[in-house]
């Protein structure tokens, strides 16, 4: 983050995506770093001991009404947050980091959470995992987590894919980069993934909207009434496997021609639907009792005592 050639791709990340809050893991920064993008703000906790490793920083739009909150400086999690004002509610705004060396439990990450206020963002590379927010597997950190989101009904928002690619080959990308949301729904929040930078960390583009974001349904070439039989049988009647590829050109002109067979005998093979793809624009407080309602089960799965039957139904 402190070279010229990190501050220019950070500036053109912020104008070609749009940013108004850029939240930034492991800065290494200390005491002694200096680091600047016209007509944005810095924010950043250090770690403790000064030296050049952890840490955490902010980067907000001038023009966003906010006022800057304390430090959150400790071995296990460094946080910088801020209160912004232009939301119909006061929000915090969180950008932490949990170094992996630290065996957090659910007290530390509950005692952090307190610090934030009622509602909150708080992203961070947490260096944790779990399947409740889309890793690979569960570690022991992340069920500490889990268990604090489910007590106090903290939701997750989360891209679903990769955001760690380690330098060790052996190691297989996993996702280790989301966000903690509390008291918001996820009718006025969207995620995104991106390519950009240059980390090992991928970027996450998320958005806070005012009112509810309507998602576009995903476009698809079939669906539930498509008829798989005409489909195979449009393909071997018009498939050609007697090309001969000898040039470059000769493979990439078979290839797109088979790419549009694909679609055309998709299309021929599927009847057209005016049913409406469901969003998940789900209200918060509906949001809740679902999950209420599965937590109560599991528990009345695992205990079959008359307490939890009663609570479950």
């Amino acid at each position: 983050m402190q070279s010229h050639k990190e501050e220019v791709r950070v500036k053109l990340f912020l104008n070609q995506n749009f940013i108004d809050i850029l939240l930034i893991s492991e800065t290494h920064f200390t005491n002694k770093s200096y680091f600047s993008i016209p007509r944005y703000k810095l924010y950043y906790t250090d770690h403790p001991d000064g030296i050049a490793h952890g840490g955490t920083a902010m980067l907000i739009k001038e023009t966003i009404e906010h006022y800057e909150l304390l430090k959150y400086e400790e071995d296990s999690i460094q946080a910088k947050s801020i209160k912004v004002k232009g939301f119909p509610y006061k929000i915090t705004i969180t950008a932490a980091y949990c170094p992996p060396c630290h065996n957090l439990k659910k007290e530390h990450f509950e005692t952090f959470f307190q610090t934030l206020g009622p509602k909150f963002i708080a992203r961070s590379d947490y260096n944790n995992k779990h399947t409740l927010w889309g890793s690979r597997l569960t570690t022991t950190k992340g069920r500490e987590l889990s268990k604090v989101s489910q007590e106090k009904n903290y939701s997750f928002l989360s891209t679903g894919t990769q955001t760690y690619w380690s330098t060790d080959q052996n190691k297989t990308p996993d996702l280790l980069d989301f966000l903690v949301i509390n008291t918001i729904s996820s009718a006025y929040t969207d995620i995104q993934s991106s390519n950009d930078l240059t980390s090992d960390h991928s970027p996450i583009t998320a958005t806070l909207n005012t009112s509810v974001i309507v998602r576009k349904p995903t476009s698809c070439l079939h669906n539930s009434k498509t008829n798989w039989d005409p489909y195979r049988q449009i393909i071997q009647d018009k498939v050609n496997l007697s090309i001969k590829l000898k040039e470059h050109e000769d493979i990439k002109l078979e290839t797109n021609n088979l790419l549009n067979l694909f679609q055309h005998a998709a299309k021929e093979s599927t009847p057209n639907s005016n049913l409406q793809t469901p969003t998940n624009n789900i209200h918060y407080e509906i949001t809740k009792l679902v999950a209420e309602k599965r937590r109560s089960n599991s528990i009345w799965q695992r205990t079959h005592t008359p307490g939890s039957r009663r609570k479950y139904n």
